[in-house]
């Protein structure tokens, strides 16, 4: 066996001293290893057992899709559930974070990029409540997916409800407030619920694919849409997140579900917009999943990337 040199020994009698010096700080300071570690997953995936707080909403990166899971104590909440590819990946995130049941899904509407994976999660897991919005009958899609959700809805018999404005929801200690569809549109994004989920003293405002028109009709209504995170409608596109909408808001950190390179999104000008009211901007193609722990009253933000 080769002996090490004396530069060799000094090296790692320095390492060792040097690592029982480190121990001997931290846990000077009460460092919680366990939980340092418990957030580093092998998967890439944060679950709720290892955040701080007991709410905790993730942002999942679905591409340019929309799929949002919240989970308090013991409740479950979706909302939308991305695009048909990559497949299953909304319901591996889910069974990855140990939930055997949704006690309410939310479709924001009936795009194919966020019910994608919705026929899925209606098989895989128990639902309390199914909620989608109220849309004219002629924009009823008659697509593969969405016949497949109704199919699995009656099959299972699952409790579902058309939903317009003015419906509120307590889970817990949740409150959601639904500020639309406030009236039927032709384009069917303008027929997305808009949603805020408050928790305390601290809010988030879902919006799906709402656009300029259905905006103007949530801030006619004059409902209180200001809340502390912003999931950014429509991806950033510029059909939607006027200035008079996002200073209604004021949000102080925002999220943009969106893919790299897809569709030249989010609009710079948008991201402009958004950076002169908020704190901060996340974004799924950059972060990758992102999740905002709470406790009602202080906020975390933990990212995949």
């Amino acid at each position: 066996m080769k002996k090490l040199n004396n530069t060799q020994k000094i090296i790692i009698y320095s390492a060792v001293i040097f690592s029982i010096f480190l121990t001997c700080v931290l846990n000077l300071f009460n460092f919680d290893w366990y939980n340092f570690f418990s957030k580093i997953q092998i998967t890439g995936v944060i679950t709720n057992n290892s955040l701080p707080y007991d709410l905790n909403v993730h942002f999942l990166d679905v591409g340019k899709a929309d799929c949002i899971y919240i989970n308090h104590k013991n409740h479950n909440i979706l909302i939308d559930a991305g695009d048909k590819e990559p497949f299953s990946t909304v319901t591996e995130y889910l069974k990855k974070q140990g939930v055997k049941k949704l006690d309410l899904v939310i479709i924001s509407h009936p795009h194919r990029d966020h019910i994608g994976q919705m026929p899925e999660i209606l098989r895989e897991f128990k639902v309390g409540k199914f909620i989608e919005p109220d849309i004219p009958e002629n924009l009823v899609p008659t697509t593969m997916t969405y016949q497949n959700i109704l199919r699995e809805l009656q099959k299972r018999k699952i409790n579902s409800e058309i939903v317009t404005h003015g419906k509120n929801y307590i889970l817990g200690d949740l409150y959601l407030e639904i500020f639309s569809p406030v009236s039927h549109s032709e384009n069917l994004n303008n027929n997305s619920i808009v949603l805020k989920l408050s928790y305390k003293n601290i809010s988030f405002l879902f919006t799906g694919d709402a656009e300029k028109t259905e905006e103007s009709q949530i801030l006619n209504k004059n409902y209180d849409i200001k809340s502390d995170v912003l999931k950014v409608a429509h991806h950033g596109s510029r059909t939607s997140s006027t200035k008079k909408f996002i200073e209604k808001v004021a949000p102080k950190y925002c999220v943009i579900s969106v893919a790299p390179n897809k569709s030249d999104l989010p609009k710079p000008d948008i991201v402009k917009r958004l950076k002169k009211i908020s704190e901060e901007i996340y974004r799924t193609d950059l972060h990758g999943n992102i999740i905002f722990s709470t406790d009602g009253e202080n906020i975390e933000i933990f990212t995949q990337k």
